[in-house]
């Protein structure tokens, strides 16, 4: 299901529907349109950024060796599209561990269950390739649909950080999600 090159910059993911290709510094209009889209930028973190911001924070992260971050291509070699984003940050080597982000920016894509064969590459790419030992994540405590997937894929509940976030107006609970290598491999057979 998973194939890697032979150089890291090349790096690629390949699943049977879903390609994760290294992210590059020309993909800064998608990831700006995807994270500026309503269904996106409501559940970010962080307000949507400029071309420009992304463009520094690309420079910034391409030379980083605790990120790692793909773009979700559906389709065949020669027809990839670009749809969203995928990645880890925050790697640390030494507690062996990451946090895990994604985006579905192209609407179209949503509900097909592209995010799910992305977030499968991902993950064994981090247990098995970089040799991690857990993957977290942070979710606004409304997104149903993303929690939903993550528990498919394994993430367990750990725990809320009450009131952690701004959304317009309002301060939100956030979860905290995490899923350990045994786990992950227990689930695979």
């Amino acid at each position: 299901m998973t194939a890697f090159s032979t150089t890291i910059d090349d790096l690629r993911l390949i699943g049977d529907g879903v390609v994760l290709r290294r992210m590059r510094r020309e993909d800064a209009e998608n990831v700006v349109r995807w994270r500026s889209q309503p269904h996106v930028a409501d559940q970010l973190f962080s307000r949507p950024p400029t071309i420009e911001e992304h463009r520094r924070w690309f420079d910034a992260v391409r030379v980083s060796s605790d990120r790692q971050e793909f773009i979700i291509c559906t389709g065949l070699a020669a027809t990839e599209v670009p749809i969203g984003t995928i990645g880890l940050s925050g790697i640390d080597r030494h507690h062996e561990r990451a946090e895990y982000g994604i985006v579905i920016g192209e609407t179209s894509a949503l509900g097909k269950g592209v995010a799910a064969e992305a977030s499968l590459l991902l993950l064994v790419y981090a247990f098995q390739t970089l040799g991690l030992h857990r993957v977290f994540l942070q979710v606004f405590r409304d997104n149903a649909r993303a929690r939903r997937l993550y528990e498919r894929l394994g993430f367990v509940e750990e725990g809320i950080l009450r009131q952690h976030a701004v959304r317009g107006d309002a301060h939100i609970d956030v979860v905290v999600m995490g899923l350990l290598r045994e786990e992950w491999l227990r689930s695979r057979l």
